[in-house]
């Protein structure tokens, strides 16, 4: 399909380019999924193998429908891949192919559960005693002490039963696990729970194994169960704001995002946040009271998310450029042109959407201030990123379109701040001016660092006789 940049720069809904790109990266996931079992069954330890380890892989490889793509888009699935590509390479002891295995039986088993399908899987508890039905709300929690014992998980249909260890069962209908009541239900010393929705589909989870192994940047928050329901509904809040204003925006986020992990913030930032190219599907981010920064926070996580996703069918920078860096603008430190283009495609849209909000008559004005500081500095940091980008990037035929489109649109948005106080933006451009004098190499767009200066000789512009040296600023 030859795609329009136009639906990538901006949000555009849930359209043909759309549902295309995401059916390639389902069928992409099911085509690993069964190279990895089929592999599996052949170099997994002879321990592994005389369980019903891989069955779990089979049962899901033999799942179909537009909800059973869905599921092989879930990031537990991406995650899964990622560890089996990177770890499961090498050596490994018996224990972790056991876990690794039995982590997935919680997909399988849910997707066999919701498609009304046979299933019978054996698999071991997570290290917290869980066994979570990854790509739903739901878990069975058994004690801590039972981490890493054996379970039976039968699908039968519309029923699931799980045998773990004490002789403990759990028996449960899909019916009963959509009507499960917020505390959860016991069995004997287990218990049935579920997670916190903030929008149908979307998890507030910070206690699933797989995942939360998944989170490197930021510390996780382990919020108390009011904490909890305060982080989730601000950022109910947040998507109810953008449903109402962006309805092409919530469509694909609600379409792609499918788990929202808390973060610590210690230092009192104004949000902590990160997302994964390994776990497409996952934002991590730190509470706010502030909707409209969770707004933010989101948007710029979701559009990493979103190019991730699109770069697996229509990559955007030509092959080869992993390992260059260059100056960022957002960061004392070199990034790559990846990272550069990235960032300044979530700007873009965190602006677009910010510049929106502010322009409606019921934002108050001391509000709008504030978030005008935000969009001007954004857009000349995204100016400098483009520049960057456009000078030293190879770009695919559609990445060139893509990055004039959003060099189109940077220039749409400063017209539209032109209403914006004047000393503003102002101050913001001299900023963005500040920021690249300490760390970039002149505009030549490389970082500067100890062994990369900028000290070169130059003839003084228009000033007869003799050259001066450009020192560098403070």
């Amino acid at each position: 399909m030859n795609l329009n940049e136009e639906n990538w720069i901006y949000p555009a809904g849930i359209t043909a380019e759309w549902k295309w790109v995401a059916s390639h990266r389902s069928r992409d996931a099911l085509a690993r999924l069964r190279a990895a079992g089929a592999a599996l069954s052949k170099t997994a330890p002879d321990a592994v193998r005389k369980r019903r380890y891989l069955e779990g892989l089979r049962s899901f490889g033999s799942g179909k429908g537009a909800a059973h793509d869905g599921l092989a888009r879930h990031p537990a699935v991406d995650y899964w891949l990622f560890l089996r590509d990177r770890h499961f390479s090498q050596p490994c002891s018996d224990g972790d192919w056991e876990l690794q295995l039995s982590v997935f039986q919680g997909v399988a088993a849910f997707a066999a559960l919701s498609e009304g399908r046979r299933a019978d899987l054996d698999a071991l508890l997570d290290p917290d005693g869980r066994l979570c039905l990854y790509g739903s709300p739901f878990f069975i929690q058994y004690p801590a002490e039972h981490a890493f014992k054996p379970v039976r998980i039968e699908v039968r249909g519309r029923r699931l039963a799980v045998l773990g260890p004490g002789a403990i069962k759990v028996e449960l209908s899909l019916e009963s696990l959509a009507t499960l009541p917020s505390e959860g239900r016991s069995f004997g010393a287990a218990r049935a729970g579920r997670s916190l929705e903030a929008a149908p589909g979307i998890v507030v989870d910070d206690s699933s194994w797989l995942l939360m192994h998944g989170v490197s940047m930021h510390g996780l928050a382990h919020l108390d169960a009011p904490a909890k329901e305060r982080f989730c509904a601000v950022l109910k809040q947040a998507l109810s704001d953008m449903a109402r204003t962006e309805p092409a925006l919530i469509a694909e986020m609600t379409d792609l995002v499918r788990v929202l992990v808390p973060l610590e913030n210690p230092m009192n930032y104004g949000s902590v946040s990160s997302s994964y190219v390994n776990a497409r599907g996952m934002i991590c981010l730190s509470h706010s009271e502030d909707p409209l920064l969770q707004a933010e926070t989101l948007i710029h996580e979701f559009s990493h998310q979103k190019l991730n996703q699109l770069m697996i069918v229509e990559p955007i920078l030509a092959a080869g450029q992993s390992g260059q860096v260059f100056y960022s603008p957002w960061r004392p430190d070199a990034r790559r042109l990846r990272g550069l283009l990235l960032g300044a495609h979530a700007f873009l849209n965190v602006s677009r959407y910010l510049l929106g909000t502010i322009s409606r008559a019921s934002f108050r004005r001391e509000e709008g201030l504030d978030v005008m500081v935000n969009v001007a500095a954004r857009l000349f940091q995204v100016d400098d990123a483009l520049r960057t980008v456009a000078s030293h990037a190879t770009f695919t035929e559609f990445g060139r379109r893509f990055q004039l489109g959003m060099s189109r649109e940077l220039g749409l948005l400063f017209h539209a701040i032109q209403w914006f106080p004047a000393a503003l933006v102002l101050e913001a451009q001299e900023n963005a001016r500040k920021h690249r004098d300490a760390h970039a190499l002149f505009h030549t767009g490389f970082h500067k660092s100890a062994g990369f200066v900028d000290k070169a000789v130059r003839a003084p512009f228009l000033t007869p006789g003799g050259a001066e040296k450009i020192k560098e600023k403070p």
